[in-house]
């Protein structure tokens, strides 16, 4: 009995892990498709990471030493609307991301990250994380918390 009853209990273990792999590679791949969506100027790949709902979150800091605070998903479509209208892309982005911290609990996930973009500019660093919700069976993004790395940008301090 109590043989059987270890075999169970890992096997069921087994299994929770594979999912939560799986889980884990799925919301890996919609961070990932969010950036290059964004970067390729591909407004449906960019979308489809999203939830749209007035819940959501946008915040970052910008090269210019302010910051942004989006609300919602309407407002959000909104603020990057000019981001998608050309479809030419100025620049070809690469994105790496590494060091990935994942917390799911049920169909939540929250999730930190180091990411580092480069271009023909050269390279750029941030500290990422987001907030997903697993909503009909698919991984979305309701929060981004955004923070580059400005020191070559003149705004170091002095």
């Amino acid at each position: 009995m109590k043989t059987s009853l270890l075999v169970t209990a890992l096997l069921l273990s087994t299994v929770t892990c594979g999912l939560a792999q799986s889980d884990n590679d799925a919301i890996k791949r919609v961070l990932r498709s969010e950036t290059e969506g964004f970067f390729k100027r591909d407004k449906t790949e960019w979308s489809n990471a999203w939830a749209h709902t007035p819940y959501i979150h946008f915040a970052a800091n910008l090269y210019g030493g302010d910051f942004m605070l989006v609300k919602g998903w309407n407002n959000l479509e909104k603020q990057f609307a000019s981001q998608f209208k050309s479809s030419k892309v100025s620049d070809k982005v690469t994105v790496q991301n590494s060091n990935y911290t994942i917390h799911q609990n049920g169909n939540m996930a929250f999730v930190a990250y180091d990411q580092t973009l480069v271009d023909s500019h050269g390279k750029t660093t941030s500290k990422e994380s987001r907030t997903l919700e697993k909503i009909n069976g698919q991984w979305k993004i309701i929060n981004v918390t955004a923070l580059t790395n400005l020191k070559g940008f003149g705004l170091a301090q002095k």
